[in-house]
């Protein structure tokens, strides 16, 4: 029987300090300094198979785009439409790979019999399964066809990701550390989680404009979902809402009473922060992605690692810390949680 990783090891690596990661144990309150091999695994986790696709499907592709271009990047980043798919199916799996049956608990879904419940929102392989198997962007869009809805569960991972852009964070200049969870990603949904499609409808029927209507079939509760690469850098996947406020954007006026708080929208950053990547089409149909790498604030930091920690279930990890103390206290206060034996 294999041990398995829920969280790859590549990943890990660039949570270490001299080949080390501190190892948190929430329930036994525990830290331990310990090797990639050992931690935020479970031997049987997924079937021999999986494991494999895993490995061959996805994670040596991306971990050689976060070693060769995202790692190593300072101030941009520019992928092609390839890299652009694979970051995006990079963070589905990563959304999905975790089995915290969050859907099978819902109080409504849980009432269902069996049958109806796994014809509704399939099951935790499956669901993976179907999202390695896409060679491409088109593929990946079909599992989100509502003529064909089947599966709620990959409907909504699968949606708030390819239905959103990418932005690029580091916390270099305030010199704190992101915590890498069980999870490995979080998400937000704030103040306009739900008002956001009603607010682009009634602005599309009001200016009868067309993309305007477009931007409202695509959003959903969903805001952002976050995914630390390294101990200083994370991938935001951003509702195409908050398009409309960027400094470029010729919608930005329509909304100006928004665009002044969207701080307090976000629960972090500022309008420079969720500028949407710079797009050039190429001679060969290609596009090419350019985005700028915002640096952080340490509030921003704190506000973030909190996120991470609330869909935190049983361990945590972090590289130095003296880098992440000040997010523990935040976190201690925002959570109401014991972490003084970090």
């Amino acid at each position: 029987m294999m041990n398995n990783h829920y969280i790859p090891q590549f990943l890990l690596k660039h949570f270490c300090e001299a080949g080390l990661i501190q190892y948190c144990d929430i329930e036994n309150k525990k830290v331990e300094s310990r090797n990639t091999r050992s931690i935020f695994s479970e031997k049987g986790y997924y079937p021999d198979e999986l494991e494999h696709d895993l490995c061959n499907k996805i994670e040596s592709q991306f971990s050689k785009l976060l070693n060769e271009k995202l790692a190593v990047s300072r101030y941009k980043v520019t992928i092609n439409s390839d890299e652009m798919f694979l970051l995006k199916k990079y963070m589905i799996i990563t959304a999905l790979r975790y089995n915290s049956r969050e859907l099978e608990d819902d109080p409504f879904i849980s009432k269902m019999p069996l049958d109806e419940k796994t014809k509704l929102i399939g099951d935790f392989y499956g669901r993976i399964n179907k999202v390695l198997n896409c060679k491409n962007h088109i593929e990946m869009l079909q599992l989100i066809d509502i003529n064909k809805l089947n599966n709620l569960g990959l409907f909504s991972y699968v949606k708030n990701i390819m239905h959103s852009y990418t932005i690029i964070v580091k916390t270099n200049n305030c010199k704190q550390d992101f915590l890498i969870t069980d999870r490995g990603c979080t998400r937000y949904s704030g103040t306009l989680s739900v008002k956001k499609a009603f607010m682009l409808l009634d602005a599309a029927k009001e200016t009868n404009d067309p993309f305007l209507a477009q931007l409202a079939s695509m959003v959903t509760i969903h805001d952002y979902s976050v995914f630390p690469i390294t101990k200083n850098m994370a991938i935001i996947n951003m509702s195409v809402f908050f398009k409309l406020f960027t400094k470029t954007s010729p919608y930005r006026a329509m909304f100006s009473n928004l665009s002044s708080t969207i701080s307090t929208v976000l629960g972090f950053g500022d309008i420079s922060l969720i500028e949407d990547p710079k797009v050039k089409n190429m001679l060969n149909g290609y596009k090419e992605y350019t985005m700028e790498i915002k640096q952080l604030s340490s509030t921003d930091v704190f506000f973030l690692n909190s996120l991470l920690f609330s869909l935190c279930k049983k361990n945590f990890a972090f590289a130095n810390k003296s880098r992440i103390e000040q997010s523990l206290e935040y976190i201690q206060k925002e959570k109401n949680i014991d972490l003084s034996f970090v």
